[in-house]
């Protein structure tokens, strides 16, 4: 039972803690349960492909590289929305281009639909409905969001959709998506129309900080801390 606790406490939460957060929190972990020694179990058919899929892209093989892909897929396990962030040259496009790839040659192809979210307004984000004429205009979301939530074919069953938040996190957009976020997994539009999301569809948010996020949406994603102190310069 310590052995599954001290897990449970340190693969949750080791994925958002900065690079100098990290040793502190696992010496804190080494005085809750002390002489409890337990290594990092690391999933070996994805870290098998996740290493064959950095070795194909030119990339050198690093264990903090390859842990934080791990790490990531963890996270998506338990939450249908995380957060990755990290300021840029940490490597947040190269671990969920190499998470997709590598679930991909594990058999589970996966999709990724990228949008920056602060590209356009929110109504042409997510759909506006006209006063007068009552005429409905789909947003970007949620003409996307339509098509990625469908029943997946026949043959395709093991198929993964994300959707991708590429930029700033801020309440002029966010705030729409936490009934999204929680538990109701239900993108409600102005014109009424509730969209539920599937088990094949996941939510990433993908930024360089969370400066102006509220603690109502932080608290509903699971984070991933994309940290360039891990990748050292040679």
């Amino acid at each position: 039972e310590n052995m599954v606790l001290m897990r449970a406490l340190r693969d949750m939460n080791v994925p958002k803690f900065i690079f100098e957060d990290v040793p502190l929190f696992l010496g804190l972990i080494d005085d809750l349960f002390p002489g409890l020694e337990c290594p990092r179990v690391q999933l070996a058919s994805l870290k098998n492909a996740v290493d064959n899929q950095l070795a194909e892209g030119g990339f050198k093989i690093l264990y903090d590289q390859v842990d934080k892909v791990i790490q990531l897929y963890e996270t998506m396990q338990t939450r249908h929305t995380t957060m990755m962030v990290g300021p840029t040259g940490g490597g947040k496009t190269t671990v969920l281009g190499t998470l997709q790839r590598s679930q991909g040659e594990m058999g589970m192809p996966t999709k990724l639909f990228i949008m920056n979210a602060k590209a356009q307004t929110v109504n042409e984000l997510y759909g506006v409905l006209d006063i007068v004429t009552r005429e409905w205009a789909d947003g970007m979301l949620s003409n996307i969001f339509r098509d990625m939530t469908k029943t997946l074919s026949p043959g395709k069953e093991t198929e993964k959709r994300y959707v991708v938040f590429d930029g700033d996190v801020d309440a002029v957009w966010v705030e729409n998506m936490n009934s999204v976020m929680d538990d109701n997994k239900l993108l409600t539009l102005p014109n009424g129309e509730r969209m539920r999301v599937t088990d094949h569809v996941k939510l990433l948010f993908e930024t360089g900080n969370l400066n102006y996020a509220s603690p109502a949406t932080v608290s509903r994603c699971g984070i991933v801390f994309v940290d360039p102190k891990n990748l050292g310069w040679e």
